[in-house]
């Protein structure tokens, strides 16, 4: 249970529907369908499916599920459903069957829960799942995994990440070699009742495709998965790179590392706390941060850094009192950060106003470092919504970069 509220599964639909006829030509759009609905529903539910999106839904050939998944080309202006397909057992609530491999049980007051007074699951009708093309089966090897059929797809949740990486390390090329063939959903811990979020670097670093966040939550972790799909025309998918996908051979995620430089210059509009137009004369700072993935696990990780296999570095300019139209940093060196796998490493630069306790965010940008280009560059801000618009219209911020 979360803070957000309830909203029909047709509304939804209805929704989907009327993007898909604005944007005909789109890449697929995948609903991941959590499913704890009774049969008369789920009939309901394959009903508002059919009826709603007509020749939109992508209804799968049973005779090509074994078979190659099609490409998002293929998919163009399709919705696409993730779910159960029988015979496959049905799973439990994904919060309790994909954060298990099968080694964790579930404690109730200190005590193993039983599983025999658990209310038995609820299995999916054909009707149903037959419009299914991802079917979500569970984790137990990536040995095992890379067996099943393209169209069986894992969903792990944030803590199972570092889980599975810290029991081998081959498990790191192994989560590659399937994400080449096969899809990986995860997803937020059930524990972050607030909708925060965690940093999406980790998953994308071993392949996985759908890194699913608290949208509603506008955090810098959100910020860096605007960042990332911001590239290819913001079409909502982009191509691994070659060393995530294990096409270079011999090439390691972390055999390109790169020392990148940062230098800030000067900005241009900065809007006030929450765009607001009133207010006094704010005193911005800019603060540069790297969000990198690490080649070995950190045994000295911070809380800050969220799990043991990321990193986060800092640096922060002067701040500027009461300029917020033109201010001019003009720092007179470069900061230097080590990168270990630019090719899945964000930059975030922030803007803040400088106050007495709580400093506001202002505005802000994420960049992925493998686009970064050398140079003095501008980078258009926005709140952390996305918003670049009003009082976020000339928002820039000019640096330069070299490596």
């Amino acid at each position: 249970h979360t803070l957000t509220s309830k909203i029909t599964f047709s509304s939804i639909i209805r929704c989907v529907k009327g993007y898909m006829d604005s944007d005909p030509n789109t890449y697929p759009m995948i609903l991941s369908l959590e499913n704890h609905c009774s049969h008369p529903f789920q009939e309901v539910m394959a009903k508002v499916l059919k009826e709603t999106l007509g020749h939109l839904l992508y209804v799968p050939d049973k005779e090509t599920l074994d078979k190659d998944l099609p490409s998002p080309e293929a998919l163009r202006g399709k919705v696409v459903i993730k779910g159960k397909r029988p015979p496959e057992p049905d799973d439990a609530p994904d919060d309790e069957a994909d954060s298990s491999d099968g080694e964790e049980e579930e404690e109730v007051d200190g005590k193993k829960d039983d599983k025999k007074d658990k209310p038995k699951k609820v299995k999916v009708l054909p009707v149903l799942a037959n419009l299914t093309l991802l079917n979500g089966t569970h984790y137990k090897s990536f040995e095992i995994s890379k067996t099943i059929p393209p169209s069986s797809m894992h969903s792990i949740g944030e803590s199972k990440i570092t889980k599975i990486l810290d029991k081998s390390s081959a498990n790191v090329p192994l989560w590659r070699e399937y994400n080449v063939n096969h899809l990986t959903r995860t997803y937020p811990a059930g524990v972050r009742v607030n909708s925060s979020n965690y940093n999406p670097t980790l998953a994308w670093s071993v392949g996985c495709q759908l890194v699913a966040l608290n949208f509603q939550t506008n955090d810098s972790n959100m910020l860096m998965n605007d960042g990332r799909f911001k590239e290819n025309g913001g079409c909502g998918y982009v191509l691994k790179p070659a060393n995530v996908m294990g096409e270079e051979p011999g090439e390691s995620l972390f055999k390109s590392g790169m020392k990148l430089k940062i230098r800030v210059i000067g900005g241009t509009g900065m809007p006030k706390p929450g765009g607001n137009t009133t207010g006094e004369t704010i005193d911005p700072y800019v603060r540069v941060t790297v969000h990198d993935v690490l080649a070995e696990k950190n045994s000295k990780a911070t809380e800050e850094d969220q799990d043991d296999w990321t990193s986060k570095e800092h640096h922060e300019t002067e701040y500027i009192n009461d300029n917020g139209f033109c201010p001019v940093w003009d720092e007179k060196s470069f900061k230097e950060f080590e990168v270990q796998a630019p090719n899945v490493a964000m930059v975030v630069f922030a803007v803040l106003d400088k106050d007495t306790g709580f400093d506001d965010r202002l505005a802000a940008a994420a960049v992925p470092v493998s686009c970064l280009r050398r140079g003095i560059r501008s980078l258009t801000l926005s709140d952390y919504h996305g918003k670049d618009w009003g009082p976020f219209d000339f928002v820039h911020l000019l640096v330069e970069i070299d490596f």
